[in-house]
């Protein structure tokens, strides 16, 4: 019997050390045609090429291997965009590519893709269903038909209502398939606090080596780190003269951290505001950090000077890792303060206008 049973063992260590991880793409393009078929994986959210096919009469195959089912890209070299995406896993897949026409292409083999695929159909159905609504919307603007106004407002808002029904229905359905952390992270990435993140990261357990996964952590840890009651982050960065400033150089101050940018116009409608506040209470004990999302260094160093935003200034896109401070600070949209304490904790969040004055108000008066 203990013969038999060690037996067992090996079998189970022989197997799940031979995990199959290979892969096979097999594709042909329609109509065919001569060239070469390059394929994406993603590096932190960002497409990066993994491989390049010879297309001949065609036909292109892929080969390689996968640990667990990911999304991937196909596009065809000199044109600028992408032809196909799949999730993909290990297995024989089979597809065939219609550079014109995305949403004809046809892939079997992956049930990840099938899965993937359900969602797909659902989304094309509510997109058809939104474009009637505004051509519905449009024309009772025309005809200023009040009553079918309100009725397609109402019917819109449902709708979406529905589709985020949907989307965790679908979630939980296919929880162990990176496909649930995919649509997930489409869907709620933005809107979900720490508390959730932590509950939708036990339930992708099984799959918490997905890419997708990986991003709900990190998420999830930068949301901590920047809760109310939570030590600010560090900040350091240059301002406009070139000189590192950083946050913690304001201790002993209530500090907004403001993230804005010179193109975000909800930002600048909000500065009349921000720089009474200032005009204020700057010499009582408060100071603004303002943190610019701004593309270019030139924008960014023309709206202070333009402004007048006489207030501690950096530029998030500087430094080693550009855009780190906004996601440290789980910013997922601007205008985004982040109010402190003259320890440095964080005691309030997104405060804007007149809720922003009394708050500081409240504290130095």
């Amino acid at each position: 019997m203990k013969n038999f049973a060690l037996i067992i063992l090996l079998i189970m260590l022989f197997g799940a050390c031979n995990k199959n991880t290979s892969f096979t793409i097999t594709g042909n393009v329609v109509p065919p045609e001569d060239g070469q078929m390059i394929l994406y994986g993603f590096e932190k959210g960002n497409p990066v090429a993994t491989d390049t096919a010879e297309i001949v009469a065609g036909e292109f195959t892929f080969k390689g291997d996968i640990d667990i089912p990911d999304l991937r890209l196909l596009s065809v070299k000199g044109k600028n965009r992408y032809v196909a995406q799949m999730f993909l896993e290990p297995g024989r897949i089979n597809i065939t590519v219609y550079p014109d026409s995305f949403e004809t292409n046809v892939i079997t083999g992956s049930k990840s893709q099938d899965i993937f695929q359900e969602y797909i159909d659902e989304m094309v159905r509510l997109t058809k269903a939104e474009n009637e609504l505004q051509q519905r919307y449009r024309q009772s603007q025309i005809s200023g038909d009040q009553e079918e106004l309100e009725a397609v407002q109402f019917e819109f808002q449902t709708m979406m209502e529905n589709s985020q029904l949907y989307a965790r229905n679908f979630i939980k359905e296919y929880q162990e398939s990176p496909v649930a952390a995919y649509v997930y992270l489409m869907n709620f990435y933005d809107r979900a606090e720490a508390e959730e993140l932590d509950s939708m990261l036990n339930m992708f357990e099984p799959i918490n080596s997905s890419q997708f996964v990986e991003v709900l952590k990190d998420r999830a840890d930068g949301l901590r780190a920047s809760g109310i009651g939570s030590v600010a982050p560090e900040i350091a960065l240059a301002n406009p003269e070139g000189n590192p400033v950083t946050l913690s150089q304001l201790r002993g101050k209530y500090v907004l951290i403001d993230f804005w940018a010179s193109w975000c116009n909800p930002c600048i409608e909000e500065l009349p505001l921000l720089k009474s506040i200032y005009a204020d209470y700057s010499d009582k004990g408060f100071e603004i950090f303002g943190v610019s999302l701004d593309r270019e260094k030139q924008a960014w160093l023309n709206a202070i000077e333009r402004f007048g935003m006489d207030w501690v200034h950096v530029w998030d896109l500087d430094g080693e890792t550009p855009g780190e401070t906004a996601n440290k600070y789980g910013v997922n949209g601007i205008p985004f303060t982040v109010l402190l304490d003259k320890e440095g904790k964080i005691i309030a969040k997104n405060l804007r206008g007149e809720q922003l004055r009394e708050k500081i108000s409240g504290l130095l008066e």
